[in-house]
């Protein structure tokens, strides 16, 4: 049996083949796409960005907390980029970013305070605990302090921290800073699902930054081409339709 050319590659060029073997290619990234896709449009991003886990009430400082006044803090710290004056733990505090450093300093005494203990780092976390953001009833299952190598979700220039996981059914957990008790990020399980679909959804599955990476590109392109050869395929079949 000889091939026929011209009728091979008739066949092979067809809407009909092309159409077939596409699909059968990229069917796997397309349910992806369209999995994934739902779930961004589905989840409410502001919750996805934990913007519901917020510190119910804030403590006014009061003037008559204050006896270390401000030049001093900057006599005393001449290389201080930025100096906040701040409620923390029921204490009037300064907080002093330095190049490379944070520290709390007395607003009363004016001397340097310890780094943020476990102790005092759940009860920063507690005052997170009300409804509409981390559920009262949970309880904290871990605390562990970071101090050289911080997780994905975290960037290391926020080292040392105290990651604190909540036993909720989303393991709310929060990052507060052992230098200064702020909350320097929120994460839950629905968020790290957002983002192990966003690296399949884009198809860079090292860190889910590079949108425009070949794979995508390619992978876009042949599924545009599936896509339209089915529209000529159904085109070329009307008349079996009407």
């Amino acid at each position: 049996m000889t091939l026929n050319p011209k009728r091979t590659f008739k066949k092979i060029s067809s809407a009909q083949f092309v159409h077939r073997w596409l699909m059968l290619i990229f069917a796997i990234p397309l349910v992806i796409w369209g999995f994934t896709g739902s779930y961004f449009v589905l989840m409410d991003m502001g919750f996805i960005r934990s913007d519901h886990i917020v510190v119910e009430q804030t403590d006014k400082v009061s003037a008559s907390s204050v006896s270390y006044p401000i030049m001093q803090v900057y006599q005393d710290f001449p290389e201080a980029k930025k100096v906040t004056l701040k409620s923390l733990l029921q204490q009037t505090v300064y907080q002093i970013n330095l190049p490379g450093e944070s520290v709390l300093i007395s607003a009363q005494s004016g001397m340097q305070l310890d780094a943020i203990s476990e102790q005092q780092a759940k009860t920063i976390a507690h005052t997170l605990q009300h409804q509409g953001a981390i559920s009262p009833s949970a309880s904290i299952a871990t605390a562990n302090l970071l101090t050289s190598k911080a997780p994905s979700e975290l960037a290391s220039r926020y080292l040392p921290v105290w990651q604190l996981v909540f036993d909720d059914m989303a393991k709310s957990t929060l990052y507060i800073s052992a230098q200064t008790g702020s909350v320097v990020t929120k994460r839950h399980e629905y968020w790290r699902w957002f983002d192990l679909f966003w690296k399949w959804h884009i198809m860079d599955y090292d860190d889910g930054e590079t949108i425009d990476n070949a794979l995508l590109f390619y992978s876009a392109i042949g599924s545009f081409i599936a896509v339209f050869s089915g529209v000529i395929l159904l085109w070329q079949r009307r008349k079996r339709y009407s």
